[in-house]
Parts: C-alpha cells; structure tokens; sequence
C-alpha cells in the first residue's frame, strides 16, 4: 500500500513538473505546430477506432437456443430432456 502511494506521489510530481514545460513549448511553437499536432491526434484516433475488432468479428460459438424449465424456471437448453436443476421431464 505505501508503494502505492510513492508511485502515485512520483507520478503527480512528474506531471506537475512537465506539464507547464509542454505547455509553454506549444505556445511558442505557434499555430502549425498545434495544426500538426491535433492532426497527428485525429489520425491516430480514427487508426486505432478503424483498426479494432468488431463485435461480430470474433470467433465465438453460437449460443444455444434456450428456454425456461416449467417447474423451476431455470434456463435449460431447448435439445435437453430433462432440467439439469429440479430433474423436471421437459418432453412431455
């Protein structure tokens, strides 16, 4: 835990010590160093929000059709004869 703590310390005075460095640079640098910048942030943004998986990209298996046991309620798959829970026959 109280390394937890000094990280946390060294990282807060980190970025209060870098931040008004950064900060001055990008004003002095004028407007097409900020005009680089935020272009090179957009494109990296729409790379990464372009590259990613779609949910419907992954090679899960299909859930299987379910339904509720009449007894208990309990979620059983369709194909099965009997509940897996309270035993209930679910052919008849």
């Amino acid at each position: 835990m109280r390394q937890d703590l000094v990280l946390r310390s060294l990282l807060a005075g980190f970025a209060l010590a870098v931040a008004p460095a950064v900060l001055v640079y990008y004003l002095a640098a004028g407007p097409m160093v900020w005009l680089a910048t935020g272009t090179l942030v957009a494109a990296s943004g729409l790379v990464v929000a372009y590259s990613a998986d779609e949910p419907g990209d992954r090679d899960e298996p299909s859930p299987t059709a379910k339904t509720n046991c009449p007894d208990c309620g309990a979620r059983v798959p369709v194909d099965d004869a009997t509940c897996e829970y309270c035993g209930t026959d679910l052919d008849g």
